[in-house]
């Protein structure tokens, strides 16, 4: 039986919105089959490192647990990468993302294809600095005054919408909560925004369960509960407004937060491409999102 193993891996962007795809990758990452985040280390502005004629990186580290193998976890690292469009021009160029193993566990791997511990590794400092927030090992420290680059802690990264439920807040339907650990990082690292659109909307905790279907939202009893729902989705969107939000993790299926995929609106748990209602609102008003 494989056991979890723990990794450590660099992740960089200096295309688009770097923020915006830094984040895409840790969510990819930790929806891995057998792998969850564990930490995530500060975020870090640093400067190009081989290729000088390009902008700025956004760099963090991550401590993964994953029962993924080491060639496993190269494939699906390049499979998110090719998912968030980045391309292979010129050696150390720009790229809207990268994600390189640095450690995994004390397995050491030497191919043309993979090292592992990532040869370049002691003379970066955009991947020593991150590394030091979430892996503490002695013998790496002597590399820190022989690495190169610029380094400095990034604090321009724009507030998130969250969904309450997410969080651990008991506002689901039932009553309950749709809590993600990993989540918990989030919450020490970045400038996160609790929103339930359903409250908002003046829907009590517990409810009828609702769905949505077409431009309508209806629940288990039959009862129209679109008004609230749509209010709910202005509210959010005010909030986004005031907070100069900029991104969105909203609960998956769901009539209001769902995002891509919907419940169809049958209480028969079939799924339709679509969007809930206070999704496509904070989308419409160009909050980028992500589906959790």
């Amino acid at each position: 039986m494989k056991k979890n193993r723990n990794v450590y891996l660099s992740i960089g962007s200096n295309i688009g919105d770097k923020f915006f795809n830094i984040l895409n990758a840790i969510f990819e990452l930790n929806n891995l089959n057998d792998s969850f985040v564990v930490r995530i280390s500060k975020l870090y502005k640093t400067e190009p490192y081989g290729y000088l004629e390009q902008d700025y990186f956004i760099n963090v580290g991550i401590w993964l647990k994953t029962k993924l193998l080491p060639y496993e976890l190269l494939d699906e690292i390049g499979k998110i990468e090719l998912k968030l469009k980045r391309k292979r021009e010129i050696k150390w160029g720009p790229r809207t993302i990268d994600i390189d193993i640095i450690f995994y566990e004390n397995i050491k791997v030497d191919r043309t294809d993979l090292q592992i511990p990532h040869k370049e590794y002691k003379k970066r400092n955009f991947v020593l600095h991150p590394l030091k927030d979430i892996y503490y090992n002695k013998n790496i420290l002597k590399y820190y005054s022989k690495a190169s680059g610029r380094v400095e802690i990034y604090k321009n990264f724009d507030k998130i919408l969250v969904s309450s439920c997410l969080l651990g807040i008991n506002c689901k339907y039932n009553g309950g909560n749709n809590s993600r650990k990993f989540l918990k990082e989030f919450l020490k690292k970045f400038c996160i925004v609790s929103i339930c659109p359903e409250q908002l909307g003046g829907l009590s905790t517990p409810r009828v369960p609702a769905e949505r279907f077409g431009e309508k939202v209806v629940n288990k009893k039959g009862e129209d509960v679109s008004l609230e729902f749509y209010n709910g989705a202005k509210e959010a969107g005010k909030i986004a407004k005031v907070t100069n939000a900029k991104y969105a993790m909203l609960k998956a299926k769901s009539p209001s937060c769902g995002f891509g995929k919907i419940y169809d609106g049958s209480f028969t748990g079939r799924l339709i491409n679509g969007n809930g209602v206070a999704a496509d609102f904070l989308e419409k008003k160009g909050i980028k999102i992500f589906s959790v």
